[in-house]
């Protein structure tokens, strides 16, 4: 009889005990027993080095087993099978807590077979495990790993702010599984603020929040009671710090558009705000306070310490200084300025935690800072105490990185990937400049951490597997895409169906990398043309074609997509041959990704040929009727790739809706907002609602205004006016206006004609592949 023995009652060892014992209850159907009292005659799984567990001492002094090699406070386990009076034992231990569930999850892998992902785990039958014969010590080659979860609203598979406890639980079990011990929520600031100044801001009544701006990114009416937020952040961040999960505490300027200042506190307050001349953030709510004064700097420092108190513990730090802020006109002054901040920063951190860990945010670095600003940081920071947090390293810009910032060797960092933004909701990838990097950051002893930091979660889940294998050992032939693929399609996918869709995920590699994230700091217009939005944003791009680098964005956006396009074609033709919907959720998911992807490449390939005809038109060619066609097949993909997303309620706004309503009570008024989150020009994405709605309308309005430009023969388009044309507002506005009960996709209905869909878009861009050659 096999038994789970442990000699702490409290703490990581009862919850080790209980994982191992589902999972071989899942993978045998037999349960294990959970003991602190050991009988001389039953085989064992120990958990715990000698540090957590007496018997383990026990077995070390009388010489059955040697010291572990599991350095105290290191993320090292180690899994040694022993022999002891007849009997098998098999000890799990670890350096800290979470690394005690890695050796657990480890031990299922290595010996049944099992693999994790974040939508469900693959989980093997067996008779029986063997326990025997292991030795196993491993490390990670990064201090931290791990992921930000950001704050927009949409499709619950992509927002964190969806989630609702059941779903944080598998989340937060997913990342020990996959061995990272990093995560950090910036999913808005709850409700800090009432914990922080509870004399001074009140709960909302309702779910209205002051600081929102109806249709946009920037409307954070609440869909649950802010009192139940708060009470969902407690219980997420005690069961990931129960399990030993790092939360970097935010500290210093936390005012950002996810975190607005209530007008209940600025109004009896009444902060003084720091000097700024940039015009994003400039509502009195999204402002910064001047932290050159003691008050508003201790203000600051309130709320970190309320959210250490109420949710938190302060093992880590983080800070954004002044991000996307200019505080004057004058590099040189507002070089001192965010010098100045951070200096601010870290005076009152170190008032009261002097040895805590402080991250320091790169997003600024790469937007605005020119390498030279980022090395007179570093010379007045202390590399004992600071971390560069850099989730930037995938962008395309070769000056403003952490290349050229004087980390290398010298100071500590963090490598991390930014991935996406919001838009952006498929599979892609800057994988070719990733390896290199990633080469240079693994042989780097300065490299602190690999942290995937994506404002989408779970929107491409080999980039995902990606970061996790290589945050833990990149030395294993996974820093190069083409030969990691193999290793995930054999994680996760059956021995039968793994030929096949490794087949389908290399044909379609070079469609996922034909578009990635350039990087907010690119400075090179002339392929910038922002495809990340181009088949979303259509009137902005289409309205504005008089500009010389929109008309050579389109130019080198061909060049890129042109030639994927007949690998795309053969895939939605293998596509249409699967019967997707016997397949099982993995498949089903991944396929349907992969269509995304192909589908995406294919439509902003239609955009680019109908941008450059009009922009040849423009230039007085006779060429009329090619602009038509190109109208006419571009919207024909929009209507396929939009039945096509119909087919998965993933895909559905109002699917997401329904699944917040069934989770909590659900402000009953939140349908608006959702749309406005969804609609507004940085959030759209692979939405079917609108697709049907809002993009195939739109896209009508712009052929409506190109033919009365025709009409008029002055083949000139005006884009300010044209931009404001009042058809336009005309289609958001019936968009707010049509309940989205009444349009939600026929999930079941589409999936029947998905076949037929995929065949059709094939032939549809392969029509123009062709034309286009």
């Amino acid at each position: 009889m096999l038994k789970i023995l442990i000699t702490e009652k409290q703490g990581i060892c009862p919850l080790a005990a209980a994982e191992f014992a589902s999972l071989w209850q899942q993978i045998t159907g037999r349960k294990l027993d959970v003991t602190a009292k050991d009988d001389p005659k039953s085989d064992l799984v120990v958990i715990g080095s000698d540090a957590f567990n007496s018997f383990s001492h026990a077995k070390i002094v009388e010489k059955v087993i040697p010291q572990f090699v599991t350095p105290s406070g290191t993320d090292t386990y180690q899994l040694r099978s022993a022999s002891d009076a007849g009997r098998n034992l098999l000890f799990l231990a670890g350096g800290r807590p979470r690394a005690m569930l890695y050796a657990v999850y480890r031990f299922f892998e290595l010996r049944a077979g099992c693999r994790y992902f974040w939508d469900g785990d693959r989980i093997p039958k067996a008779k029986k495990i063997d326990i025997t014969g292991l030795d196993v010590v491993e490390s990670p080659r990064f201090q931290y790993r791990g992921l930000r979860y950001f704050a927009h609203r949409s499709l619950t598979r992509f927002q964190a702010e969806h989630w609702d406890f059941p779903e944080w639980k598998r989340e937060i079990d997913w990342i020990l599984k996959k061995r990272m011990n990093l995560f950090m929520l910036r999913i808005g600031i709850d409700d800090l603020f009432q914990k922080a100044f509870p004399d001074i801001v009140s709960y909302p009544k309702g779910y209205e929040i002051d600081n929102s701006t109806p249709r946009s990114y920037d409307d954070h009416t609440l869909f649950w009671s802010l009192k139940y937020r708060g009470e969902l952040r407690k219980k997420v961040l005690a069961y990931a710090r129960e399990r030993d999960l790092l939360h970097p505490e935010d500290i210093g300027t936390m005012t950002h558009w996810y975190s607005r200042t209530p007008h209940e506190y600025l109004d009896k307050v009444k902060p003084d705000f720091m000097p700024q001349t940039t015009g994003g953030y400039s509502e009195k709510s999204g402002l910064v306070w001047d932290i050159r004064q003691e008050k508003n700097l201790e203000a600051y420092w309130k709320l970190t310490e309320a959210h250490i108190r109420e949710y938190g513990s302060p093992d880590i730090f983080h800070t954004i200084g002044l991000a996307e802020r200019r505080c004057y006109s004058d590099r040189e002054s507002n070089q001192q300025m965010k010098l100045y901040t951070y200096r601010r920063i870290q005076k009152k951190l170190r008032e009261h935690y002097p040895n805590a860990p402080l991250l320091i945010a790169s997003w600024d670095f790469c937007m605005y800072w020119e390498p030279e600003e980022v090395r007179e940081l570093l010379e007045e920071l202390d590399p004992d105490q600071t971390v560069i947090l850099d989730y930037t390293s995938d962008n395309d810009d070769e000056s403003r990185n952490f290349l050229n910032w004087g980390v290398i060797g010298k100071f500590p960092w963090v490598f991390g990937i930014f991935q996406s933004y919001e838009s952006d909701t498929e599979p892609r990838g800057n994988y070719r400049v990733i390896a290199r990097r990633l080469r240079i950051a693994a042989d780097d002893p300065m490299c602190r951490g690999f942290i995937l930091w994506p404002e989408n979660s779970h929107a491409d889940t080999l980039m995902i597997e990606f970061c996790a294998a290589n945050s833990w050992d990149p030395e294993q032939g996974n820093r190069e895409i083409g030969s990691f693929i193999e290793r995930f399609c054999t994680a996760r996918y059956s021995e039968e169906k793994r030929g096949q869709m490794l087949a389908f995920w290399r044909d379609a590699l070079p469609l996922i990398t034909a578009e990635y994230w350039h990087g907010p700091g690119l400075r090179r217009e002339a392929n910038c043309l922002c495809q990340r939005k181009v088949i979303l944003l259509v009137p902005h791009f289409l309205m504005r074609f008089n500009a010389e680098k929109t008309y050579l964005g389109a130019q080198y956006a061909l060049l890129t997509l042109g030639p994927v396009q007949t690998a795309g074609v053969g895939l939605l033709r293998r596509f249409a041959e699967l019967n997707i919907s016997r397949e099982d959720e993995f498949i089903r998911r991944d396929v349907f990704d992969l269509i995304r992807t192909v589908g995406a490449r294919g439509l902003s390939f239609l955009f680019d040929l109908l941008a450059l005809a009009i922009q040849v038109w423009q230039t007085g060619k006779d060429n009329a009727a090619e602009v038509e066609t190109r109208f006419d097949e571009l919207r024909a993909g929009y209507v396929l790739f939009a039945d096509i997303l119909a087919a998965w309620d993933e895909f559905s706004l109002y699917a997401s809706l329904c699944d917040l309503q069934r989770k909590h009570r659900t402000n009953p008024k939140f349908e608006y907002t959702l749309k406005g989150n969804s609609e507004n020009g940085y959030c759209r994405s692979y939405i079917t609602e609108l697709f049907t709605q809002i993009y195939i309308p739109e896209l009508d309005v712009c052929r409506e205004i190109w033919r009365e430009a025709d009409r008029s023969g002055k083949r000139v388009m005006d884009e300010e006016k044209n931009l404001s044309d009042p058809r336009f507002a005309a289609v958001r506005d019936r968009f707010y206006e049509t309940p989205l009960k009444s349009i939600a996709p026929d999930a079941a209905a589409a999936m029947k004609k998905l076949p037929a869909n995929l065949k059709k878009l094939a032939d549809l861009l392969e029509r123009n592949s062709n034309n286009r050659q």
